[in-house]
């Protein structure tokens, strides 16, 4: 017996070693050259590193945590897709940032990366539908210490913006949204929502300050922000395409007992409605007024202003409404953020051939739609709606 058969014997005995790890292991032996040819040099190369890759396989299979340690750059959406708020199939049409080249080899693995304070950010794949670019990312934190974190999330502070384009944008909901998989490795994808997506390709220059999380001890505490935060200077500069096929814009242009429902934009991921509603103007009466700004001044009846002044101040008042979207097949999609009359939705990973899109502006209905209820529901007391035929792209 030869020291490598002598050492994964030694293996075998510590650790229990799957039957079919044990057979892979005696075929690779088999496969080897039995004796030495001219250029035996080469062909000793091979073998040991056949034999090397045979402990590896060893190892990690009888050692999970090891085995999950191994790089997962450029794989991250497939580990993530199916369990995100924007859940969907990105890992076919995703681009891998990280790229061999014929000079650095594997080096160039990590060229979108960057570290400090004890933590290493690193951006693996990139994806633009045409609304939003949508950034997968792995996280090391030198301290450890996820095994407890809280919630599927990082928190991100710091600014970004496209390359030539945008004015810097502070990250606020923009955070890191996925898994821990150990103590001390994060994966996970950021969503940014640009203004304008004109070019078909671009850069998405990411300048991060604050990296944080909270953990399973945190969960008492009132304070809502991130219980661990790592300052620092993190910047990467990404390049992306637009997938051009991913998005369709559908003109509506409904007008309806004073509200407007405009256009809807669509994508695998996200179905975007913009709308216009009617204004109403401020309630507040005068003497609603002077109470106000006494309990501001302390009693003083010197306002700084009059109630003349301060209702033009006010501007207009948009009427509540929300927007609520179900597909043909009856199932509502889940409401992430409306603000102004633009309303983002999540298809997760349902089919999209027809939306039927209802604007709501009864108080008393919109508690019940939180909870969820059946799209007959919905049209009984909606204030406005339209429905859709969306085509596949071409």
């Amino acid at each position: 017996m030869n020291r490598f058969d002598t050492m994964i014997e030694g293996l075998r005995e510590e650790m229990e070693v799957p039957e079919k790890v044990w057979e892979k292991y005696m075929d690779t032996l088999e496969n080897l050259p039995a004796r030495r040819p001219a250029g035996a040099r080469r062909c000793l190369k091979y073998a040991s590193l056949a034999a090397a890759m045979t402990a590896a396989v060893f190892f990690c299979a009888a050692n999970p945590v090891v085995a999950a340690r191994i790089p997962v750059i450029g794989k991250i959406f497939e580990k993530i897709e199916q369990f995100l708020l924007f859940s969907g199939e990105y890992s076919e049409k995703a681009e891998p940032l990280a790229k061999e080249t014929g000079d650095k080899g594997t080096e160039a693995f990590f060229i979108y990366s960057a570290e400090d304070a004890g933590v290493k950010f690193t951006a693996s794949e990139i994806y633009c539908d045409g609304l939003s670019v949508y950034v997968t990312a792995e996280v090391e934190l030198e301290q450890g210490g996820l095994e407890e974190i809280s919630g599927d999330s990082m928190y991100l502070g710091g600014n970004w913006k496209l390359a030539g384009g945008e004015t810097e944008k502070p990250l606020e909901n923009n955070n890191l949204e996925g898994k821990a998989i150990d103590d001390r490795t994060f994966i996970g994808m950021i969503k940014f929502d640009p203004e304008e997506m004109e070019a078909q390709e671009g850069t998405l220059e990411l300048e991060l300050s604050m990296i944080g999380f909270d953990d399973l001890t945190d969960l008492a505490l009132e304070d809502i922000s991130a219980s661990h935060k790592i300052e620092g200077n993190w910047s990467l500069r990404l390049p992306f395409h637009v997938d051009s096929e991913a998005e369709r814009t559908i003109r509506i242009g409904k007008e309806e007992n004073g509200y407007r429902i405009d256009q809807v934009v669509v994508s695998p991921y996200q179905v975007i409605t913009y709308t216009d509603v009617p204004y109403v103007k401020n309630a507040m009466t005068p003497e609603e007024f002077e109470n106000m700004m006494r309990e501001k001044t302390g009693g003083s009846d010197e306002f700084g202003l009059t109630y003349e002044e301060y209702m033009e101040r006010q501007g207009k008042v948009y009427q509540t409404c929300c927007t609520i979207v179900f597909n043909q097949d009856d199932e509502m999609l889940r409401r992430v953020e409306e603000y102004q009359g633009r309303c983002v939705s999540a298809v997760q990973g349902k089919e999209i051939s027809r939306l039927y899109i209802y604007l709501v502006d009864d108080k008393d209905a919109l508690d019940k739609l939180d909870k969820g209820c059946e799209r007959s529901e919905v049209a009984k007391v909606a204030a406005a709606s339209a429905e859709v035929e969306v085509k596949k792209a071409d």
